[in-house]
């Protein structure tokens, strides 16, 4: 379950959105900058929702945006931001920081489940991407060269697209966005035999 950190200095609002978030995420609450920085310290935050105005500086942005920041830098969390502040140079800078959305309050429960769902959605397809990555591992005689060093590291990530894909020719070709015929190329070249069942 993911951990979502709701800050807000209004306890009641805290109390509504925790009880209303709290059967698809595991809710933690802050009131200030302090609290916050000390659950960020101690927590993976997934997605945090952030009010600007908090103490002792309620009126101005300063207290959200430091949480903002430590969020974004530190944990690479999605931040929604929730505000009273109606301000579109806040918007745009917090836009522009890496913040994933800016809701104004006061706010309805759908509006937010909504908002919710879009982060969910990005942090998935970035965990998908990630886990599309290769990394390969291998060992080369530095007395052989560039070349041979090349033409293994090709050999090998060849070999971990073939496996991933079950030797599956077009879907290979297409993840290494390259054609099939490349592919039964490099095949013949590195001398690869498809494993016996």
């Amino acid at each position: 379950m993911k951990t979502l950190l709701l800050v807000d200095d209004d306890t009641a609002l805290r109390s509504q959105f925790a009880f209303a978030l709290g059967g698809n995420y595991r809710v933690v609450e802050a009131g200030s900058r302090e609290q916050a920085y000390k659950i960020i310290e101690e927590e993976s935050i997934a997605i945090a929702l952030v009010d600007l105005g908090l103490p002792p500086y309620e009126n101005s942005d300063r207290e959200g945006q430091s949480i903002i920041s430590k969020l974004l830098f530190e944990q690479n969390s999605k931040v929604i931001v929730l505000t009273g502040q109606d301000s579109p140079t806040y918007a745009q800078e917090l836009i522009e920081l890496g913040v994933f959305d800016y809701l104004l309050k006061p706010i309805e429960i759908p509006t937010l489940l909504s908002a919710l769902q879009r982060a969910n959605f990005f942090i998935e397809n970035e965990k998908k991407r990630k886990d599309e990555n290769i990394q390969l591992s291998f060992s080369v005689d530095p007395k052989s060269g560039l070349k041979a060093s090349s033409e293994e590291a090709q050999k090998q990530l060849l070999l971990s697209i073939l496996n991933k894909t079950n030797f599956n020719i077009y879907q290979s070709a297409k993840l290494l966005n390259s054609s099939r015929e490349n592919i039964y190329y490099f095949i013949k070249k590195f001398h690869i035999e498809r494993p016996l069942d």
